[in-house]
């Protein structure tokens, strides 16, 4: 029984992952370019993100995304819930950052989201990555600090209720 439970467990984290990891990508993309045809017109033609014009994402970049979440939800879930349990939380973080920038790279490379030879676009590409991961780490840290005062309250409370 245990075992199905985890089986279960794994699955809807993996789908919990995926279904994330997707929605950020297409958000992302749909605001860089919204963001590259506003500002930086001359991009228009350096990535297959910015492959057609108009308002919409290319059916190949959907695609992508869409294979590029799938790989990093199995990746998220195989490196928090069975490799690297007993580490930090912090170290688990940054060990998924490091995978992540090398899935990130390859597929970038892959699929032309940045252009191999333009150093200036890898040159922008650092430092966002770092912000979003960045932005990312500290959204779970604040996420596990509230789930954190929580469970301390519940506690607290049944610890009270049989004191009494």
């Amino acid at each position: 029984m245990e075992n199905e439970r985890n089986k279960v467990y794994f699955l809807t984290g993996c789908l919990r992952e995926f279904a994330t990891i997707f929605t950020l990508v297409i958000i992302c993309f749909t605001i860089s370019r919204k963001l590259a045809s506003a500002y930086f017109p001359e991009m228009m033609n350096l990535s297959s993100i910015f492959a057609m014009e108009g308002a919409f994402l290319p059916y190949d970049i959907i695609y992508q995304s869409l294979a590029y979440a799938f790989i990093m939800a199995l990746v998220s879930r195989f490196l928090f819930d069975i490799f690297i349990t007993k580490m930090p939380y912090i170290s688990r973080h940054m060990v998924f950052f490091l995978v992540t920038l090398i899935i990130t790279i390859i597929f970038s490379i892959l699929f032309n989201w940045i252009p191999v030879n333009n150093i200036y676009a890898w040159l922008l590409f650092v430092p966002f990555f770092f912000i979003a991961c960045s932005i990312a780490i500290g959204l779970s840290f604040l996420l596990l600090k509230l789930e954190d005062r929580k469970y301390n309250k519940l506690l607290e409370n049944y610890k009270n209720k049989f004191k009494e």
